[in-house]
Formats: C-alpha cells, sequence, structure tokens
C-alpha cells in the first residue's frame, strides 16, 4: 500500500508543478524535454546495479520502451494541444477516462476477475472523471479538432496497457523496471528534442533563447525528479499486489483527480462548482468500491 500512496502522492505533486510552471512563466513544452533527461538521469543516479549497454539491447523490453518513450511525449503535447485548442476539462476527461483501456487489457488478456462491486465502481470512476472535470465554460469547436480528444484517450490507454504488459510479461527484476523507466525516459527527451527543433526551425512557436531560458531548464529539472519516481512506483505497485491491475489503475487516476482537485481549491483558490464537489465524492466512492 505504501508505493500506491507514493503513486499517488508524486502524481499530484508533478501536477503541481505543472500548475506553478503558468505563475512563473515557464514553457512547458521546453521544461517537459528537459524533465525526460532529468528523469532519466536521477534513474541513472539511483540504480542500484551497473548499466550495460549490451544488455539494455539484448533484453525483451527494449523495443517496447523506445516507442513507449516517443508516445510519452507526443501524448502530452496533444494534451496541451487539446487543452488550448478545446479545453482543460476536454483533455482531463480524455486523458483519465482512458482508464478503461488497461481495465479491459487486464480482464481479457491477464485474465483477472472483477465483482459486481469493482465493476460498479469503474462505472462510477468514469462518471467521476467527468463530473470532477466539468467546466460550464461553454466554447465554439471546430468538428476538425475531434481527433485531439480521441488521440489523447487512445494514447493515455496505450501507456498504461504498455507499462501493465511490459511488468507482466517482461520485467523480471526492480533492477529492470529501473532501466526500463531510464531509457523510456531517454528516449522521450531524444523525441522531444526533434520536436523542440521542429517549432524552433519549421513552425516559428518557440526561439532558440526560449529553448535554452534558465528557468525552463530549472522547470524542468524539478519536474524530472518526481517524475521518475512516478514510474518507478507504478511498477512497485503493479508488483506489490495490493490491487489486481484492473483495480490499481482506476484507483490512481481517482485519487489523481480528487486530490488535484481538491489541492486547486485549497491552493490555487480554483472555483469548483457543485457538479465538481459531487464528481470528488463520488471519486472517493468509486475507489472504495474498486477497492473492496
Amino acid at each position: 500500500m505504501l508505493y500506491i500512496v507514493l503513486t499517488i502522492t508524486i502524481s499530484v505533486l508533478l501536477l503541481l508543478v505543472l500548475k506553478a510552471f503558468q505563475k512563473y512563466g515557464v514553457n512547458s513544452l521546453v521544461a517537459l524535454v528537459y524533465n525526460y533527461i532529468s528523469a532519466g538521469l536521477t534513474g541513472i543516479l539511483f540504480l542500484n546495479s551497473g548499466i550495460s549497454i549490451k544488455a539494455i539491447f539484448s533484453s525483451e523490453w527494449i523495443f517496447i520502451c523506445i516507442p513507449l518513450g516517443a508516445l510519452f511525449i507526443s501524448i502530452f503535447y496533444l494534451i496541451a494541444q487539446t487543452a488550448q485548442k478545446i479545453s482543460i476539462s476536454t483533455a482531463s476527461v480524455a486523458n483519465k477516462m482512458s482508464v478503461v483501456m488497461p481495465v479491459l487489457f487486464s480482464v481479457i488478456f491477464l485474465d483477472q476477475h472483477l465483482s459486481f462491486l469493482k465493476i460498479l465502481g469503474i462505472v462510477s470512476a468514469l462518471v467521476a472523471v467527468y463530473l470532477s472535470t466539468y467546466s460550464s465554460t461553454k466554447r465554439s469547436v471546430n468538428a476538425g479538432l475531434i481527433w485531439l480528444p480521441i488521440l489523447v484517450f487512445v494514447g493515455s490507454g496505450l501507456i498504461d496497457i504498455t507499462i501493465n504488459a511490459s511488468n507482466e510479461f517482461y520485467i523480471k527484476s526492480k533492477d529492470e523496471s529501473a532501466l526500463f523507466s531510464i531509457c523510456t525516459f531517454l528516449t522521450a527527451f531524444i523525441v522531444g528534442g526533434f520536436i523542440l527543433t521542429y517549432n524552433v526551425s519549421v513552425k516559428k512557436s518557440l526561439t532558440i533563447k526560449d529553448v535554452f531560458a534558465l528557468k525552463n531548464i530549472i522547470g524542468g529539472i524539478i519536474l524530472g525528479v518526481p517524475n521518475y519516481f512516478s514510474i518507478y512506483f507504478i511498477f512497485k505497485s503493479l508488483d506489490a499486489h495490493v490491487f489486481q491491475s484492473a483495480q490499481l489503475f482506476p484507483v490512481l487516476n481517482l485519487s489523481n483527480v480528487a486530490l488535484s482537485a481538491f489541492l486547486g481549491w485549497i491552493v490555487f483558490k480554483e472555483k469548483l462548482s457543485p457538479l465538481n464537489l459531487a464528481g470528488i465524492i463520488l471519486a472517493i466512492i468509486s475507489i472504495l468500491l474498486i477497492a473492496l
């Protein structure tokens, strides 16, 4: 249970750091790229064993963590695009409701069984996510942008499925889970470098000054340390077998949504509508049902 609590705590901490980016004018995309090299180096620093390049590239999981790293930063970029072009609530709902994908994967491919109460908890969890992130602000949305939340939904679900499947079938020790995380983050950093280059040289949405601004670098380093442990503790939580993975991912997502909304209200004075409060309460009830 300790690893689950740590995973939830660090995930919420990540959101608070991202929220602080707005306050201090940190460019989220640039900081995110630095965050991945920071996360990779943090993993190397805390690694108990040495790093063998030959062992890494001969492992079964290397060709999983490479595309996963690309998926990490791509989905974050799509979440940002969805938030900017449609709404933050749409991005959040698409991201969090993707939890149905790892749940279905666990039930179908890992032969995990769910009781009626757990199924009820998962269904109510989806409602809780929607209510917790609901915004009454209406915006006219270009129908051509519908692909953005769809890609966020599918991509976020694929990330959870990949982590779950890798832990179940390919990762055999805590050192391997650490190496898997390190390689995933370093891949995300490399892909992020290409994205920054495109935004500077082609799209012209960033400048060289933005890329090397000290506050963006520091922001990325601060974000990267807990980001590494957020993935590391997910692996530890899966290994602990306190919950089946079909239960674990909804519990993590729900706790993240509920705590983030609550802290946003307390720390950042964000307004919560009656529907948002109802969603937080329903999230707590859903967690209890899933955990039974």
